[in-house]
C-alpha cells in the first residue's frame, strides 16, 4: 500500500488537521503515518488553546519514521513555530523527500492564529523553496503576498509572486458568479479549476482534504494540472457530504 506521511497539527473535533489528513488517504488507498507538530483544543466555535509540539520531537518523530518507512509523498499542514520549520526543512533535504506539498495554514476558521508571528517570513524563505506544491486558500494567498485580493487578476497575482519563491503553486476557493475557481499555476501556464459553489457551510477540513489529495495524487504520477482537477473533484464531494457537529461549521466527509 502507498503511504502518505502528514505532517501537521491535532485538531480535537477531527474536522481538520491531522485526522482530517488520515481520512482522505484512507479513502483513497493510502496509509497515513502522521508527524504531529501541535495539540489543539478546539471545537466548531473555537481553538481555545494551542501546544506547540518541540522542534527536537518533530524531528524525532520524523527521523524514526524514516528509518524504517520510505513515504510515497508528504502533506504538510500546520507547522506553528519557527524553529519546526527548520527542523522540517532539514529532514526534507537529508532525505530527499519528494513530492511534497505544503498547505500553508495561517489561522483557523474560527480566527486563532496557527503560525507564530516570527514564523512567516521563514516559512517563504526556508520551506517554500525546498517543497513541490503549495495550497494556500484566498485568505492565506493575501497573507503572503500582502495585497488584497480582489478579482481573478489578483489571483494571477498572487500566483506568480508565490511561484517566484520556488514551488508550483494552487489558490483555493476564489469565488466569482457562483462558482469556486482554484488557480494552478506551474510558471508556465495559469489553469482554472471551476466547480459550482457547494451550498453547505459544513466545510471545516476543506483545505486538508484538497492538500491531502492533491499529495496521493501526485503519488500515483499524474501531472501538477491533472493532480489539482482531481484533489479539486474530491475536495467538492467532500464538502457536499459534510455534516453538522457542534453549533459551528461541521466537517467535511471524505
Amino acid at each position: 500500500m502507498k503511504c502518505i506521511m502528514s505532517i501537521a497539527g491535532s485538531d480535537s473535533i477531527s474536522g481538520a488537521g491531522i485526522q482530517a489528513d488520515i481520512k482522505t488517504a484512507y479513502s483513497l488507498g493510502f496509509h497515513a503515518v502522521t508527524v504531529i507538530t501541535a495539540i489543539t483544543a478546539q471545537n466548531s466555535l473555537e481553538v481555545s488553546d494551542i501546544f506547540p509540539v518541540p522542534a527536537d520531537f518533530i524531528k524525532k518523530q520524523m527521523e524514526t519514521l524514516l528509518k524504517d518507512i520510505r513515504p510515497d509523498s508528504v502533506k504538510i499542514g500546520m507547522i506553528f513555530s519557527a524553529d519546526a520549520i527548520s527542523c522540517i526543512r532539514e529532514e526534507i533535504l537529508k532525505h530527499r523527500l519528494s513530492p511534497v506539498v505544503l498547505d500553508p495554514i495561517i489561522r483557523a476558521s474560527v480566527g486563532r492564529m496557527l503560525l507564530e508571528e516570527d514564523a512567516l517570513e521563514r516559512l517563504k524563505k526556508d520551506l517554500f523553496p525546498v517543497v513541490d506544491v503549495i495550497t494556500p486558500n484566498i485568505e492565506e494567498a493575501e497573507i503572503l503576498c500582502g495585497i488584497k485580493i480582489n478579482s481573478l487578476e489578483d489571483v494571477e497575482e498572487c500566483a506568480r509572486r508565490l511561484k517566484g519563491l520556488g514551488p508550483d503553486v494552487v489558490i483555493t476557493g476564489y469565488y466569482k458568479e457562483g462558482f469556486m475557481i482554484d488557480v494552478a499555476y506551474d510558471g508556465k501556464k495559469m489553469t482554472y479549476i471551476k466547480g459550482k459553489r457547494v451550498k453547505n457551510e459544513n466545510n471545516h477540513g476543506s483545505g486538508c482534504v484538497f492538500s491531502t489529495a492533491l499529495s496521493a495524487f501526485l503519488a500515483k504520477g499524474k501531472g501538477f494540472k491533472k493532480a489539482a482537477m482531481l484533489a479539486h473533484k474530491i475536495t467538492r464531494k467532500a464538502i457536499k457530504r459534510g455534516y453538522q457537529l457542534g453549533k459551528g461549521k461541521g466537517p467535511v466527509r471524505p
